[in-house]
């Protein structure tokens, strides 16, 4: 993964990054973006991929199936210190994920993670979750991006963000399009609480029945046509 250090070594400890996202409203966001987003119902099974400390389970309804995957044992450990018997954490290599036979997923969550991976990591993961799904099964990502629209101030806070391969809005969409088909992007851009400049995917896993006839055709097209 690409991250920078210094300063954003902090965020190591899960103590200062609860209480970063706190600062800056990342908590409130959350409890919007799982209902407007995620969407879950009751016995949703729910991937959450880099769930860190496992912030997302607080906003899940009760009967949710959750799992969550990140690669630092510290946030692990935190996560199941404040959940306890709720959910199932998995500490590992986000390059590990389909080793774990996880499947049937109603909707996988990556918040925040494609942009510290380079290209390749970050179309084998894409490719990974979208296995996970079940047929029609969702996945959503958020990340920070560069898009011709944004101002000045915008693009310097997302340059200088923690992940190093912070990509142009477009590269993002035709990634998730060569893994799992054309998604529904959206770019999302505010100054509050810092100036920013978000991506925010949805793609839904083919039906069986398309699984052949879709698949071959987006592996082909970075771009292609809406169903």
């Amino acid at each position: 993964m690409g991250e920078r250090r210094g300063l954003w070594l902090l965020l190591s400890s899960s103590l200062v990054y609860e209480a970063f996202h706190h600062l800056i409203g990342a908590r409130a966001w959350l409890r919007r973006f799982t209902r407007e987003a995620i969407r879950a119902g009751a016995g949703d099974r729910v991937l959450d991929v880099g769930c860190g400390p496992g912030a997302l389970l607080h906003y899940l309804p009760k009967s949710t199936s959750y799992i969550g995957f990140d690669r630092s044992k510290v946030y692990i450990e935190r996560a199941r210190r404040m959940h306890g018997g709720r959910g199932e954490f998995i500490c590992d290599d986000l390059a590990n994920l389909a080793a774990y036979g996880i499947h049937s997923v109603d909707v996988a969550v990556a918040i925040g993670i494609l942009h510290h991976l380079d290209d390749r990591l970050a179309s084998d993961l894409l490719r990974a979750t979208a296995n996970i799904l079940r047929p029609g099964g969702r996945l959503i990502t958020v990340d920070p991006c560069f898009d011709e629209s944004q101002s000045f101030l915008q693009r310097a806070f997302m340059s200088y963000d923690r992940g190093t391969y912070v990509r142009p809005f477009g590269r993002y969409v035709a990634l998730c399009c060569a893994a799992i088909g054309r998604p529904r992007a959206t770019l999302k851009q505010g100054y509050f609480p810092f100036p920013h400049s978000v991506c925010m995917m949805e793609a839904a896993r083919a039906p069986v029945q398309d699984l052949a006839a879709v698949r071959p055709r987006n592996l082909r097209a970075p771009h292609p046509a809406a169903p």
